[in-house]
C-alpha cells in the first residue's frame, strides 16, 4: 500500500487578502488560503500564471465509486450495498508545468562487425594442399557525434512529503487542455483541502532541466559503447501553478477498512482496493486444491505416453499439467491476500 502523510502545521501564514491565518508546513514555499483562496508565495508575492480544474460534486464522486465496486465485485454481490464509506475529501494538489526545448549534443562510439579477410591453405580429399580466402568478422569502432532535440510538457508535483494512495496515477490522467484560470468561487462551497506548494518555481524549472537533460542522456547513450560527452540546452517557458482536484474514498466492509483514488474533475476511479472476501478465498482455495490434483494426474499421464510413445497421451496430459499448474498458482495466491487492487 501507498504510504500517506499528512503536512505538519509548524507556523501561520497571515493572507494578504483577507487576513486571515492559515496554517502551513515548514517547507511551505507557494501558499492557498483555505478562507478566500488567494495564492501567494510565503513573503506574500503573486505568482505568475495559475490554473486549475474544476471538480465534481461528493454526490457524484460517490456514484462513480458505486458504479466502480458494481463493475468489480465480481461474485461478492452484497459488495456495493455492504460498503459503507467514512470517508469523501476533496484535495486539490500543486503542479507546477511547462513547455521545456530541449537541445542535446552528444559524441561516443559504437561497435560494429568489421568482415576481415584472411587466406587459409587446406588439403582435399584427394590429399592436394590448397589455398582459399575465409571472411572472419571482428569487432570495430565506429565514432558517432549526433543531435537530440524535443519540444515537451513537463509537470512536477510540487510536494515533497505529502503522498497519497493512487495520486501518482492519478496525475498521470491531468489533462492540461481541460484547465481553466484559477477562480477559487468555483470550489469554495465543497470545502476541498487546498494543499500548499513545497517547490517554488525556480526549483521546478532546475529540476525539469536536470529529468530532461538526463533522458537525453539516456536516449544517446542506449545506441553507443560509450559515451563520451552529452551537453544539454533546455529553455522552459510558460511555467505555470496548478491545482489539479484529487479525491480518496475510504470505505468500511465487513469491519475492514479500504480506499480509492479518484479523478477529482471527472469523478472516475482512478486506482482502488477491492476485499476478498473469506467465501471468496475458500472458493479459490478449492481451485488450488483441484489444480494440484489436475496438475498431478496430467504430469502422470504425460509420464505413461512418454514410455509408451503414445503421443496423444503425452501431449494431453502435457496440457493438462501446465493448466493445472497456472489454477494451483492463482488459486493459492488469491488465498492469501485480503484484497485485490484494480485500476479505474
Amino acid at each position: 500500500m501507498a504510504s500517506e502523510a499528512q503536512p505538519t502545521a509548524a507556523d501561520t501564514f497571515k493572507c494578504p487578502v483577507c487576513n486571515g491565518n492559515v496554517s502551513t508546513g515548514p517547507d511551505d514555499v507557494v501558499i492557498t488560503c483555505g478562507y478566500c483562496g488567494s495564492t501567494t508565495t510565503i513573503e506574500g508575492k503573486a505568482i505568475g500564471e495559475h490554473l486549475m480544474e474544476t471538480a465534481v460534486d461528493k454526490d457524484e464522486r460517490l456514484k462513480h465509486f458505486r458504479d466502480f465496486l458494481d463493475k468489480n465485485k465480481g461474485i461478492n454481490k452484497g459488495l456495493v450495498d455492504g460498503a459503507q464509506v467514512v470517508e469523501n475529501s476533496l484535495i486539490f494538489v500543486p503542479v507546477w508545468t511547462a513547455k521545456v526545448k530541449a537541445d542535446s549534443w552528444y559524441k561516443g562510439y559504437k561497435t560494429v562487425q568489421v568482415p576481415v579477410e584472411k587466406t587459409e591453405y587446406y588439403t582435399d580429399s584427394e590429399g592436394n594442399r590448397k589455398r582459399r580466402t575465409v571472411t572472419e568478422y571482428k569487432t570495430g569502432y565506429v565514432p558517432v557525434q549526433d543531435e537530440i532535440h524535443t519540444d515537451t510538457d513537463e509537470r512536477l508535483l510540487a510536494r515533497k512529503g505529502a503522498r497519497f494512495y493512487g495520486l501518482e496515477q492519478y496525475l498521470d490522467e491531468i489533462d492540461l487542455g481541460k484547465t481553466q484560470q484559477y477562480n477559487f468561487e468555483l470550489i469554495k462551497d465543497m470545502n476541498p483541502t487546498m494543499l500548499n506548494a513545497e517547490i517554488g518555481q525556480d526549483e521546478f524549472e532546475t529540476t525539469v532541466h536536470g529529468r530532461v537533460a538526463d533522458r537525453h542522456r539516456a536516449q544517446a547513450k542506449s545506441g553507443l559503447a560509450e559515451l563520451f560527452d552529452c551537453r544539454t540546452k533546455t529553455n522552459v517557458r510558460g511555467s505555470t501553478y496548478l491545482q489539479a482536484p484529487f479525491s480518496l474514498i475510504r470505505y468500511k466492509f465487513q469491519g475492514d477498512l479500504y480506499k480509492a483514488a479518484l479523478n477529482g474533475r471527472t469523478g472516475d476511479v482512478v486506482l482502488g482496493e477491492i476485499p476478498i472476501t473469506k467465501g471468496q478465498r475458500i472458493l479459490w482455495t478449492l481451485v488450488g486444491i483441484i489444480g494440484t490434483v489436475v496438475a498431478g494426474a496430467g504430469a502422470e499421464i504425460a509420464r505413461l505416453g512418454y514410455f509408451a510413445d503414445m503421443m496423444t497421451y503425452l501431449a494431453g496430459g502435457a496440457i493438462g499439467a501446465v493448466v493445472g499448474v497456472v489454477l494451483a498458482i492463482f488459486g493459492f495466491k488469491t488465498l492469501l491476500m485480503t484484497q485485490r487492487e484494480k485500476t479505474g
